[in-house]
């Protein structure tokens, strides 16, 4: 057997029994414990100073002694492989330095003593041999880590730094310059004649002379006179660069941690980097990633929806409460087009989420909550979705629910038409039918009474009556448009009470069966326009829509303006029952 294919079944051999730990259970500090698989994706979201970034520094912490942090208080690992399979594995592949008596086992991120191979047996303290098996990328390290890499003899030497790993496997070369000049229309090129230190270099990479390589001088000199290094490059080339280098060139981390991967990324390019780590990460390794970006989040799901679990945190005094979306949750939310385009998963970031039917009640609201009168002096973490509609309201609501983010949903009060529709954003808010059904029955057949839905003989005629007269080539009336769209809103005896609110209902039991109904679908979170549709807080413009809000946020003074009392006191009644406990004492000043 030739020497070459000695080495070959060594090699395959040694990587079939690498010696692996990964987290087989993790326990929060609110109790709720985590089982996972040796190969998931792990995305730790939530609002800022949730325990996101802590929680990486107490996983990577506990690989190396079994000790409890603030948010995580406990953890299993699973452990494949022994001591002795450990010390095998580094004979074959490490880079061995000092005495027979005195060996040391070098790699990409560790230096491990010969003596302390037996620590992998030792459940409770993995110190000297944690940095084998985990690493963590840290925002600001990853800077550093795009500088070149130190020398060394190549193929003769195990590598010590992820570029060498470039320069002895130009596939792998291939692969990362691949995607770096996907991202940023540039080649990534490793510098095989650096001699001192191996940089990478920035630019479209030149052509190899026939007959050359790329240690001949002609590549060489081409190579320094069109390109740069990448470390004169911008932090999000370096970043990006660096994270690819670790993910796809390190070959012996079977746990990773990753903080805030989008830092220093334009959005593209953030969910371009969360897409290449879940499709090219090591096999058999755990990914934890800890992010605010919904772009790195598309991407890791787009590139490995099946192995992508959600967990979201926030905090509560010394208490991080924990919850996650599943990855069967996960899949169906990727597969839905228009819960993305909703931005379900930026809500995950926020503290509080408030949902409302069109884009325009979102920004009219959205200012409302902004005066300082409402929310005090700390700017709410609050984000406005909009569903383009009631029908869509319930599921967005379920999804950030299962996440335990807190959500408000605004509706006009013609929700209450449909009873399919209402009933189900009730009940996905948890809320029960039974406990306002009569209510609503008793509402609904008071506006019904008041005057029944027009037939279809009447709306026709009604349309014919507008469209007389009308002929020619000329552009249709505008009046008679107006006076056509007004047929189709008045169908629904409940387009009248729309456009008044509350106060069109009959009065006597209507109104006091709906004011039971709203109280309890104000204790889930589900608050109906009191006043019909948010044009009827300022009837005095009569816009409609997008230019409504346009009108009344040019025009009118938010903060003191008479006729936006009733706007003001409802966000202010929505906020008071929405905001989290930090911004109780800001709002509390404001007022004083």
């Amino acid at each position: 057997m030739s020497v070459e294919k000695q080495v070959d079944e060594v090699a395959a051999i040694t990587e079939l029994l690498r010696p692996r730990l990964t987290f087989e259970e993790i326990t929060f500090s609110d109790g709720t414990s985590l089982s996972l698989d040796d190969d998931d994706i792990v995305v730790f979201v939530g609002p800022n100073n949730a325990g996101k970034s802590a929680a990486l520094r107490e996983l990577e912490a506990w690989v190396a002694y079994s000790q409890p942090g603030q948010v995580i208080k406990h953890a299993e690992m699973r452990r494949v492989g022994t001591s002795q399979d450990l010390r095998t594995y580094l004979d074959a592949k490490a880079q061995k330095t000092g005495a027979p008596n005195e060996l040391y086992y070098g790699g990409i991120g560790y230096n491990i003593h010969q003596s302390h191979l037996d620590y992998f047996d030792n459940p409770a303290d993995r110190h000297p041999v944690a940095p084998f098996f985990s690493k963590r990328i840290s925002t600001e390290g990853r800077i550093q880590d795009a500088n070149p890499a130190p020398a060394l003899a190549l193929f003769r030497s195990p590598p010590t730094h992820p570029i060498h790993i470039l320069l002895m496997d130009p596939a792998i070369a291939d692969d990362i310059s691949e995607k770096f000049l996907h991202a940023f229309g540039k080649d990534l090129t490793p510098f095989r004649a650096g001699g001192s230190n191996f940089p990478l270099f920035v630019g479209k990479k030149p052509s190899v002379p026939a007959g050359k390589d790329e240690l001949s001088k002609e590549f060489v000199e081409s190579l320094q006179a069109t390109n740069l290094a990448l470390e004169l490059q911008g932090d999000g080339m370096r970043s990006f660069a660096a994270v690819m280098l670790h993910v796809l060139a390190a070959k012996t981390h079977s746990i990773q941690f990753l903080d805030e991967p989008e830092a220093f990324l334009h959005p593209p390019q953030a969910r371009l980097l969360g897409r290449y780590i879940a499709e090219n990460r090591l096999g058999n390794s755990q990914l934890f990633i800890s992010t605010h970006s919904t772009d790195v989040l598309d991407g890791l799901i787009e590139g490995g929806s099946d192995k992508v679990r959600i967990v979201r945190l926030r905090r509560e005094g010394d208490i991080n409460p924990v919850r996650e979306l599943s990855k069967e949750q996960t899949k169906a939310v990727a597969k839905d087009t228009l819960a993305r385009f909703s931005r379900v998963f930026d809500g995950i970031f926020f503290e509080h989420v408030v949902i409302c039917e069109a884009d325009a009640d979102c920004m009219f609201y959205q200012s409302l909550l902004n005066l300082r009168s409402i929310s005090g002096d700390r700017r709410p973490d609050v984000l406005f979705v909009h569903t383009a509609g009631k029908h869509r309201m319930a599921k967005l609501a379920q999804t950030l629910r299962s996440l335990d983010v807190p959500v408000s949903v605004i509706a006009d009060i013609d929700l209450l038409n449909d009873e399919g529709t209402f009933k189900n954003l009730f009940e996905k808010l948890g809320g029960n039918w039974e406990h306002i059904k009569n209510s609503w029955k008793a509402v609904n057949h008071a506006v019904l009474k008041q005057r029944p839905p027009l037939s279809a003989e009447q709306i026709a005629t009604q349309i014919a009556a507008q469209l007389e007269g009308v002929s020619g080539t000329g552009e249709f009336p505008e009046d008679r448009e107006r006076a056509i769209k007004e047929v189709f809103r008045a169908v629904s005896p409940w387009s009248s009470i729309k456009r008044s609110g509350r106060s069109a209902l009959p009065g006597g039991e209507p109104i006091k069966q709906f004011d039971a109904l709203n109280a309890t679908c104000e204790k889930h979170g589900l608050w109906i326009v009191p006043v019909g549709e948010i044009e009827g807080f300022c009837r005095s413009i009569g816009s409609h829509g997008p230019g409504f809000v346009e009108k009344v946020l040019e025009e009118r003074n938010l903060e003191t303006d008479p006729e936006l009392k009733d706007a003001r006191d409802f966000i202010r009644k929505i906020w008071s029952k929405a905001r989290p406990p930090s911004s109780l004492q800001e709002a509390a000043s404001a007022t004083v």
